[in-house]
């Protein structure tokens, strides 16, 4: 490790950009050779993974989650300037929250507000402008219920409904009456 005492704090920080640029790259070059070996399914030249999915492999080998793959895949390989320059989360980000035609836009606008300030832009900036642009769903509407004239409504319902079996059951039993005297009757005259 160097000696970080005596440099200055702008060194300092351009040292830890240009590692972070370095990384991203290769992150997407990382990516790029994943991808490679799923679609080609190479990875089961690999004696140990001849029988097993592609995530087990990325998981058992790499540690790397199948949904972190295909987010971040998608992100390198769909969007590879944006995602080494602003890193694969924020543009993973903006795929999940805006539509797929307003993702280009979205790090124009970006770059065009960077690009009116001297210091970077941050992270509340850029949510602002992501949340601008995001996919508009309908959200259902909460209406108030009241719950009080509704158990009132159901209790008359349930009251008439009670009346309406004791007259029907009251008809039941004066049917089976006549139908009893009815069958007597005619016993009476067959014998």
């Amino acid at each position: 490790m160097q000696n970080l005492e005596k440099k200055k704090i702008e060194a300092i920080e351009t040292e830890v950009e240009r590692l972070n640029q370095s990384s991203r790259e290769q992150l997407k070059e990382m990516y790029e050779i994943l991808e490679y070996l799923r679609t080609t399914n190479r990875f089961k030249e690999n004696k140990a993974y001849k029988k097993s999915s592609f995530w087990t492999y990325l998981q058992d080998r790499f540690a790397i989650r199948e949904g972190t793959f295909r987010e971040n895949s998608r992100a390198f390989l769909k969007h590879p300037q944006e995602s080494v320059e602003y890193g694969v989360g924020l543009v993973a980000k903006v795929q999940r929250v805006c539509k797929p035609e307003k993702i280009k836009p979205v790090f124009e606008q970006i770059k065009t507000e960077q690009s009116k300030r001297k210091t970077p832009l941050n992270r509340q900036r850029i949510e602002e402008i992501i949340q601008s642009n995001a996919k508009k769903s309908e959200k259902i509407q909460k209406t108030i219920t009241d719950w009080q004239a509704m158990y009132n409504a159901e209790m008359i319902a349930h009251e008439q409904t009670r009346e309406n079996l004791r007259d029907a059951m009251d008809t039941i039993t004066m049917l089976k009456k006549q139908i009893e005297r009815l069958k007597s009757a005619l016993l009476e005259e067959v014998e």
